[in-house]
């Protein structure tokens, strides 16, 4: 009598082909960026080139992604909103 033989391992998944996707513009060429600011003393970066959204101020900052951002750590060091800073 041969012994209990064991389940065959499972059958690994199918590899799924992947689609090439193209790469956003902002992806591939250098942007500027602006620093927004909104009514809670929230920055932000954003491409310089889009419409500011609504509820966001520009706050006179535009260079590279970095730059900006070196802006904004020099200028909100407290990330809470305003309406918790004083709570």
């Amino acid at each position: 009598m041969r012994p209990p033989s064991h389940p065959p391992p499972p059958r690994p998944a199918p590899e799924r082909p992947t689609v090439p996707t193209r790469p956003s513009p902002e992806d591939t060429v250098p942007t500027t960026h602006q620093v927004l600011v909104n009514h809670e003393g929230q920055y932000a970066l954003y491409p310089a080139t889009r419409e500011t959204p609504d509820g966001w101020t520009p706050a006179g900052f535009d260079g590279t992604e970095d730059e900006c951002a070196g802006f904004v750590d020099a200028h909100w060091p407290d990330t809470r909103p305003l309406s918790l800073r004083g709570a």
